[in-house]
């Protein structure tokens, strides 16, 4: 998840969960006619029709994507991409596999720093379900919230407090992401090799997002001024809408109180945050320098990180699944730029996506659907 883990997950939407009530109901509901019984028995009819329709829609384009532009873009045909990923052995894969599942477990000190009494368990929980919804729809993040949510919500914590991990955390996360294509190109200029194109437009694109996340979250945590302010407006807003039923202090003092609860979280377990969002970071990178050598291509730790931190950043463009297709592309043209084998480039984004994608769906579908089971038994018992 990845996250999600948590990432892929929508900080607005965390906001959303901890400063505004449920709408009140200000209508008797309606009961469905003849048309909408007629829409939803026919073909695509009804949301699960809409979603069936959306998640093809964003499947067929990502594999167009994917299946057009990667060997243009890296220089290499799909049979030799398919022959060099026909040589792997059973071994192979599950060193990738414990290398993966060493950076999930790695991520979850994170996870429970920035919601106490989480246990490593239900982090890693939440990190593969938030990450199997994210995974199947674009701009999925805040559906994975809500997945969560419900999850949080299921174990005893309270809609503020889940808030609030989902905010942190994806506060940390974006940061990391950010920095990383900074960090890149510094250590590619102290290796000695020339990188420019999509590293340095990474890096500036990275240093004028983080500084503008910087600048935000400075005015946010100075004080309760801003967040006062901001919540006034809101006050207003919902002052003139009908279905809008505000909290009985008013939305100021509820992000005022939500600020200060929030700062006081970061300060006692920044430094977990931090390690364990590092950790998985370069677990990941990690996965993806081992996928290329066990392709039989050794590559500089360098060049892999400067593929790493563009997949970093190109995996916030979220108009596919995942950003399928522009992540994989992307981090194939950075490496062939930097002087890696096509085919072998080609061949081991293929395989390290193959992980920290693919196999983020079935894992984290069975951990949904044993969540599910759990939680209905425990109802009916």
């Amino acid at each position: 998840m990845r996250h999600p883990a948590p990432g892929r997950q929508s900080p607005a939407m965390a906001l959303h969960l901890g400063l505004l009530p449920p709408p009140a109901t200000t209508a008797p509901l309606r009961r469905p006619t003849a048309r909408d019984q007629a829409a939803r028995r026919a073909p695509g009819g009804g949301r699960g029709g809409r979603r069936a329709a959306k998640l093809l829609v964003s499947g067929a384009l990502a594999t167009g994507i994917l299946a057009l532009a990667l060997p243009r873009v890296a220089g290499a045909q799909w049979d030799d991409i398919a022959h060099a990923l026909a040589s792997l052995s059973v071994a192979h894969l599950l060193l990738l596999t414990l290398v993966w599942l060493a950076g999930l477990w790695a991520h979850t000190p994170a996870l429970t720093a920035a919601l106490p009494g989480l246990s490593h368990r239900r982090a890693l929980l939440l990190n593969l379900t938030g990450s199997f919804v994210s995974n199947l729809l674009p701009l999925g993040g805040a559906a994975g919230t809500v997945a969560n949510w419900r999850m949080a919500r299921s174990w005893g914590f309270a809609s503020p407090a889940f808030a609030r991990w989902a905010l942190v955390t994806n506060l940390f996360d974006t940061t990391l992401k950010l920095a990383l294509p900074g960090v890149a190109l510094l250590w590619l200029a102290a290796a000695g090799v020339e990188a420019g194109g999509a590293v340095g437009t990474a890096a500036y694109v990275g240093l004028g997002l983080l500084t503008a996340v910087v600048v935000v979250l400075w005015f946010l945590a100075r004080d309760d001024r801003t967040v006062t302010f901001l919540g006034r407006l809101a006050d207003r807003i919902a002052s003139r809408v009908r279905f809008v039923r505000p909290p009985a202090e008013g939305y100021a003092a509820r992000a005022a109180a939500f600020r200060r609860d929030s700062a006081a979280l970061i300060a006692s377990g920044w430094w977990r945050m931090a390690l364990g969002k590092i950790a998985y970071a370069a677990l990941q990178a990690v996965l993806l320098w081992l996928s290329l050598r066990v392709l039989g291509s050794w590559v500089s730790p360098a060049v892999v990180l400067a593929a790493f931190a563009v997949e970093r950043i190109l995996s916030m463009v979220v108009i596919t699944p995942g950003a399928t297709g522009l992540v994989e592309v992307g981090m194939a043209g950075v490496l062939v730029a930097l002087g890696v084998d096509p085919t072998m480039s080609a061949a081991g984004v293929l395989l390290y996506r193959a992980f920290t994608f693919g196999m983020e769906i079935p894992v984290g579908g069975l951990s949904m659907l044993a969540w599910s089971l759990s939680r209905r038994t425990a109802l009916t018992a």
